[in-house]
């Protein structure tokens, strides 16, 4: 009898837990504003960067500036990702009932961790490029070494003017991102059939995320420090 008493105690309390966690799951959920600027603003922050497999974590990094559309239509260019976090939160405030979040749009020019830039045309080639992406020890594809509390930060923004290698030997500089885009487009269009990626010419300079210029002397070292954001 009292064995049963025991058994029937711990069912009945595993259940009152089951329901206790339900019913906070539950006023979590109906108290989460998710039309709220803060909400929205990290939401739309950490799709742009997981979907584009930039950031923390991921396989690239933006070459700013890059242009935004929003849900109404409307685009926005933005040249560092704390612009990119102003410009989406004063939208929402503008547009307070939107839940679709800001898209990609293209061209845009990406940076992986080994020094090579592209410059990618539509989501398709976008699809194609980071399927190629493998974060280190993490998950293949789609930038999946991207965590969603990274919530759409960046590890530090590219400075011009940039020198670019190409796959001919041949270098070109560019003075801003612009031109940057001319030299790849060029490439690209002129080689249809290259595998191999035009490289940025070593020494850089970076923007870290606390504001801080640092030289990058090399291959290894834009690795060392694509790899130590990402802890």
């Amino acid at each position: 009898m009292i064995s049963q008493l025991k058994i029937s105690f711990k069912f009945f309390a595993g259940f009152a837990f089951i329901l206790a966690m339900l019913g906070l799951a539950s006023c979590d959920k109906s108290s989460l504003d998710v039309t709220s600027e803060d909400y929205f603003t990290l939401g739309a922050m950490d799709s742009l960067h997981h979907n584009g497999g930039c950031g923390r974590g991921s396989c690239f990094e933006f070459v700013y500036p890059i242009t935004i559309e929003f849900a109404d239509g409307t685009t926005a260019e933005v040249t560092s990702n704390e612009n990119m976090r102003e410009t989406i939160r004063s939208w929402k405030e503008a547009n307070p009932s939107a839940t679709e979040r800001p898209t990609l749009v293209f061209p845009l020019e990406v940076m992986a961790s080994d020094g090579t830039v592209t410059s990618v045309a539509s989501k398709e080639e976008f699809k194609t490029l980071l399927a190629t992406c493998t974060p280190k020890g993490r998950g293949k594809g789609r930038g999946r070494g991207h965590k969603p509390g990274d919530r759409g930060q960046n590890c530090f923004t590219l400075n011009f003017p940039v020198t670019v290698q190409l796959p001919d030997s041949t270098t070109a500089t560019a003075a801003d991102k612009e031109a940057l885009h001319t030299i790849l487009h060029n490439w690209k269009k002129n080689n249809p059939s290259s595998r191999v990626r035009p490289s940025l010419v070593f020494p850089i300079s970076v923007t870290l995320t606390d504001g801080t210029t640092q030289s990058v002397a090399s291959k290894e070292a834009l690795t060392a420090l694509k790899e130590s954001c990402g802890n």
